[in-house]
């Protein structure tokens, strides 16, 4: 079985290309699911306790937004919670695949690169769309203003740095058609991954 990774920015319709993978038959594992599901978790729960303090945890219930403010900013605390979610996300993407059948499966996730897991595929598949249309679906879909979308696109690597340092780059620009892009990364990563799972 061989890793796939999928990633890009905010609002280059990651999850829209993941979906279209799935019905093609191949197996997704939404990384940004996963982790939101631990925080659900009663024994990460009392590890964010340990960690941050009684007040990230109200009746055994996340205080998202009393975390959020404790690592905005603030890099150690943000180091020290992606310390103890990225090992768990990637040991769940690990036992989920193991469930899998095909010759691929992918991790769907904004942040492969930043985490440095590059290595970890055997392939890589960046998503790009360009910044005005970005910005459209984001304003759109997530009630945001301007401000707030600037600092999140601050936060990211650009999405024309992914899209170059990955195997495939997918154009989402609303003017090239998705699927016979996705047709053909698909057609090639089951030859390539046949290939090498016979090695």
């Amino acid at each position: 079985m061989q890793y796939i990774g999928l990633t890009g920015g905010i609002g280059c319709g990651k999850s829209l290309v993941a979906k279209v993978f799935e019905v093609l038959g191949v197996g997704v594992f939404y990384s940004d699911d996963y982790a939101k599901s631990l925080y659900m978790q009663d024994e990460f729960l009392h590890l964010l306790q340990e960690s941050f303090g009684s007040g990230v945890v109200e009746n055994g219930v996340l205080n998202r937004q009393r975390l959020s403010d404790m690592v905005f900013g603030d890099k150690e605390a943000l180091q020290r919670l992606n310390d103890m979610v990225h090992p768990r996300v990637w040991q769940g993407f690990v036992q989920w695949s193991e469930r899998q059948c095909g010759p691929y499966v992918i991790m769907e996730s904004a942040i492969l690169f930043e985490t440095h897991w590059q290595d970890r595929f055997f392939k890589m598949v960046g998503i790009y769309s360009p910044l005005d249309i970005v910005t459209r679906r984001v304003l759109q879909r997530d009630n945001t203003d301007m401000e707030r979308l600037k600092r999140r696109l601050a936060n990211q690597m650009s999405p024309e740095k992914k899209a170059s340092m990955s195997d495939y780059a997918i154009i989402h620009d609303e003017e090239r058609m998705l699927l016979p892009q996705i047709l053909e990364i698909h057609s090639d990563l089951i030859q390539k991954t046949k290939k090498r799972n016979k090695e």
